[in-house]
């Protein structure tokens, strides 16, 4: 899963969860793609804590399909190139827990209103809650059984939903401020730079926990396994990152190894030139290329939409050249079920050509 040489470049494509899992999912097929638009990593969303792809033994109704270990199968039909060449397999874990939240609200992030994220955990549920400790204990039974490549976490960041009674406890604690910024008019500053830094803090807290549980995984050897996380994108202010939902780009590199940044220009009505202003952005801003992944969503609008739509070819083969410019040399390709047919045909124009 990790080759000894890891590959000067690195072009990667993302494979779905519901593709990892399906029972009918033609494996053979994808590595024939992988191989004709030469990508030299594969990337397999492994689930979330509450839905694993696995059977993992310390919470076994977790399972998606119990008795299968869809991403051992998947790692075994995609970690060889038909030249013999190793391919990095790398894991993506999602951080939204719906399930746990439905069953146990106090878990939820809550909004200035009180209204419960249905989605995403509080700030004190990942910082010294159930849900932080799970998604430790889940990223190292990841690292331990398999040895990947990477674990890069996904949907993790805190917006709107960092504002209970548990979350400001926890600021009061970790800032000593008394209580959330305010206005003028006695409302809660949303936009206090205080807040964006304490949730970057909290989120890169996180993230040093998890990197101290991969270390000591396979009686050390988890060292050697990368730990990524995806970021949102501020396109005026590239290096800046998104300090408003946890995203301070150099507070999350102290923990992580690496950022996964969001370039997805569908949904933002971006171009292959906004891309490349991008990079030069982050390189111009000191956040170092060669710890960066420029991910390319084929999304053409909300990833919820239906039925779902994607860039056109066109688009994504100029995004996906932009991306490698200004020193980054790691461009990946999000998800495999948006590449159809053309999609396929033009990365292998950039990638295979």
């Amino acid at each position: 899963m990790r080759p000894a040489e890891p590959p000067d470049e690195v072009r990667s494509v993302s494979v779905d969860f519901g593709i990892v899992t399906d029972p009918d999912t033609d494996w053979g097929a994808i590595d024939e793609r992988l191989d004709d638009v030469a990508t030299t990593s594969v990337d397999l969303n492994a689930g979330r804590v509450e839905f694993t792809a696995f059977d993992w033994p310390a919470h076994p109704d977790a399972a998606a399909e119990p008795g299968t270990d869809h991403l051992a199968r998947a790692a075994r039909a995609l970690h060889t190139s038909a030249d013999g060449t190793a391919r990095e397999v790398g894991f993506i874990v999602d951080a939204f827990v719906p399930a746990w939240i439905e069953a146990d609200p106090s878990v939820a992030g809550v909004d200035v209103e009180g209204r419960r994220s249905p989605y995403q955990a509080s700030a004190s549920a990942l910082t010294t809650g159930p849900v932080g400790d799970r998604l430790v204990e889940y990223v190292a039974a990841l690292g331990e059984r398999y040895d990947p490549s990477q674990i890069a976490v996904t949907e993790l960041f805190l917006s709107r939903y960092t504002f209970g009674d548990d979350d400001l406890a926890l600021y009061r604690e970790m800032t000593g401020a008394a209580d959330w910024p305010r206005d003028d008019d006695g409302r809660i500053d949303h936009d206090a730079p205080e807040i964006g830094a304490w949730r970057s803090d909290v989120l890169a807290g996180l993230l040093t926990r998890v990197r101290a549980a991969l270390d000591d995984v396979r009686d050390g050897r988890g060292t050697q396994i990368a730990l990524a996380m995806d970021v949102r994108v501020d396109w005026d202010d590239p290096a800046a990152g998104v300090p408003a939902s946890g995203h301070d780009y150099e507070v999350l590199l102290r923990a992580a190894d690496r950022l996964v940044v969001w370039a997805y220009v569908g949904p933002r009505d971006k171009s292959p030139r906004d891309v490349e202003r991008l990079t030069a952005g982050l390189a111009a801003g000191g956040i170092d290329p060669a710890r960066l992944t420029l991910s390319v969503g084929l999304w053409g609008g909300s990833a919820d939409a239906d039925p779902p739509q994607a860039i056109s070819p066109e688009l994504m083969a100029g995004t996906v050249t932009a991306a490698a410019t200004n020193g980054v040399t790691d461009v990946n390709v999000t998800p495999l079920s948006h590449l159809t047919d053309a999609h396929w045909e033009a990365l292998a124009a950039v990638w295979s050509p």
